[in-house]
């Protein structure tokens, strides 16, 4: 089984591939001896107050090989360096850290190598190199043409996990400019100023069946109880991740190549009434940004974030703000009367302004967009715009 993540740094798009290779005898040993050799090195730099790599390489190694002859060489060098960063984390700490004994091993490509084609992994342990086999499904063919640079050996329910980082250049950027403004609530999930609804209705009464499940069971207090509490929010988070998925890819997968968000960064900071702080507690607005985010990347798109002032109050037809122009999830200007869903005309204002941003951005480059043209397509709002409802989980 693989899984993956996937984040962007500077040009170039990561992505960890999590591969469950089960329950391996040969693993266990290998990782335990690791990680005391790992603590041997985290010790030495401790008493002498470095974390440089060079200088616990010339102070540990000969004793190391020497207290851990079964351990390759490679191992070695990749124990270092994970000591090495470990210290250097925990530098202001007053108390020295501790490797546990089941905590994971970091893997290079000197101790392990990956075929994807044959789906064999191969890799250094206390016995030798080991071949484990492992299941490649049809959607990671995709990762043929990555390269991995490094990994985590992963002890969890008695299984082992491979978490591979894998490289690959970011896509060039499609230079025209069609941009998507997308709304994000907490009655509707996301509302696309192309009139794309997604609504809670199915994650609400998901949530709420286990909001009810979680309190009968913090009511019993038991440690049976609690063992399930903990196996239920894991079920609610993955539930919500898959929503999260299901709806970027559908955003993503429209014909625009840049998507406008509001920025909601310490939304949840500001002091509301009690009842909406719950709301927003459950409101899993930043995953569904990042989803957004990485899922564009891999199509050599975009993705900005404009200032949500206003947002709500503003008219996407004449610009007219008050606050009176929004009541519930009907908009109705007080300058023009102009009448839409609330959502979506905040929508159109936030990919009005997406243009504005991604166009300042790219200010030195010459014939990017006829952005007259292109605010005319996207905000025309009529007022008998024919909504689409896109019903999470249908």
């Amino acid at each position: 089984m693989i899984k993956y993540i996937t984040y962007n740094r500077s040009n170039n798009m990561l992505s960890t591939l999590i591969i469950d290779i089960g329950n391996r005898e040969e693993i266990l040993p290998t990782l335990i001896t690791y990680n005391k050799l790992c603590q041997s090195i985290i010790d030495r730099g401790w008493e002498e107050h470095t974390f440089n790599k060079n200088k616990l390489h010339h102070s540990t190694y000969k004793n190391n090989r020497a207290n851990f002859p079964t351990i390759q060489s490679s191992l070695h060098q990749t124990a270092r360096d994970q000591a090495s960063d470990i210290l250097k984390r925990n530098k202001k700490n007053k108390n020295k850290p501790i490797k546990k004994q089941f905590s994971a091993m970091r893997l290079d490509r000197r101790n392990l190598a990956v075929n994807f084609s044959k789906q064999i992994i191969s890799m250094s342990t206390i016995f030798g190199r080991i071949k484990i086999p492992f299941t490649l499904h049809k959607h990671q063919e995709q990762y043929f043409d990555w390269k991995y640079t490094n990994a985590q050996l992963i002890k969890k329910h008695n299984c082992f996990f491979l978490n591979l980082q894998m490289k690959k250049d970011t896509p060039q950027k499609s230079r025209g400019l069609s941009v998507l403004g997308v709304d994000l609530g907490i009655k509707n999930i996301a509302v696309c100023s192309n009139a794309l609804f997604f609504n809670s209705k199915h994650l609400k009464n998901i949530k709420g069946n286990y909001k009810k499940l979680k309190s009968d069971l913090q009511s019993k207090g038991t440690k049976s109880a609690k063992k399930k509490l903990k196996k239920i929010s894991g079920k609610e988070n993955r539930f919500v991740r898959a929503v999260n998925h299901v709806i970027s890819k559908k955003i993503v997968a429209l014909n625009y190549n840049v998507f406008a968000f509001e920025n909601l960064n310490g939304i949840r900071k500001l002091h509301r009434c009690r009842a909406l702080n719950k709301l927003l507690g459950n409101w899993s607005f930043s995953q569904l940004q990042k989803f957004v985010e990485y899922k564009a990347e891999r199509l050599g798109k975009s993705v900005v974030k404009v200032n949500p002032k206003y947002t709500s109050q503003m008219c996407s037809k004449c610009g007219h703000i008050n606050k009176l122009n929004r009541v519930g999830s009907v908009f109705k200007c007080k300058n023009c009367s102009f009448e839409l869903h609330a959502d979506l005309n905040a929508s159109r204002n936030i990919a009005r302004i997406g243009i504005s941003n991604f166009v300042q951005a790219f200010v030195n480059k010459p014939n990017v967009v006829d952005v007259e043209t292109e605010n005319r397509k996207v905000f025309e709002a009529e007022s008998n715009d024919k909504l689409t409802n896109s019903l999470v989980g249908s």
